[in-house]
């Protein structure tokens, strides 16, 4: 009778023993779905902020794309102008290239949302792993090609300019003290450095893959 009953007590104790454990098991369950759910409604939260961004930011980029290869090929005819015999006779042609030969654009786009899911390491909340990866590396690409922009820049601020405010006449763009500038040796090196970095800029707005970055986020972040 005894050995019976320390049956009954052990099985008991193991219904119980499983029945805590089945009781554990589905709290964790429940507990891990919930935790799901608001790592899903986190990440359709970053989704919308990262998706806004980067509209704004493609929308900025064909701009700035379209005003570099505009101004690639203004500086090219304002070289050929500059080179003809008679500079009376192309006056307003070198002009009118002149302000589009040396337009100067940057892109800047809104990073605010990728550095901060960078930093708190929430862009681990992104089911997506292309998204992850174009997140996680957009910075070094985005470098690559502001390098490029900001060399444009530093030559028309440290070189350009100040050669065009010592020498030449800005407010009086038709006196022929700005026809003798710009046929000056000096003057013709800083358009064929223009040219050069130009060159570079829509170089690699073409080749590399800066576009299919913006594109990509705007795209993979989209919320249906």
């Amino acid at each position: 009778m005894e050995q019976n009953k320390t049956g009954k007590y052990l099985k008991y104790a193991i219904g119980e023993i499983v029945l805590v454990v089945i009781g554990i098991l589905i709290a964790l369950s429940i507990n891990n779905w919930n935790e799901d759910r608001k790592d899903r409604i986190k990440e359709t939260s970053i989704l919308k902020e990262l998706n806004k961004d980067f509209k704004n930011n493609l929308e900025q980029f064909q701009r700035v794309k379209a005003t570099h290869i505009r101004t690639q090929r203004s500086v090219l005819k304002f070289k050929e102008y500059i080179n003809h015999k008679d500079l009376l006779l192309v006056k307003d042609s070198i002009a009118k290239y002149y302000f589009q030969a040396f337009n100067g654009v940057s892109y800047n786009p809104s990073n605010g949302v990728i550095e901060s899911l960078i930093s708190s390491g929430e862009y681990q909340l992104i089911k997506n792993d292309s998204l992850r990866n174009y997140i996680i590396s957009w910075k070094d690409v985005l470098q690559d090609y502001i390098e490029d922009e900001e060399l444009a820049g530093e030559l028309w601020t440290t070189k350009i300019e100040p050669y065009l405010i010592d020498n030449g006449d800005l407010a009086n763009l038709g006196n022929v003290k700005n026809f003798k500038l710009i046929t000056t040796s000096k003057f013709r090196n800083l358009t064929e450095r223009q040219i050069l970095y130009l060159n570079n800029i829509v170089s690699t707005i073409k080749n590399e893959p800066l576009e299919e970055y913006i594109t990509e986020i705007t795209r993979l972040s989209k919320v249906d």
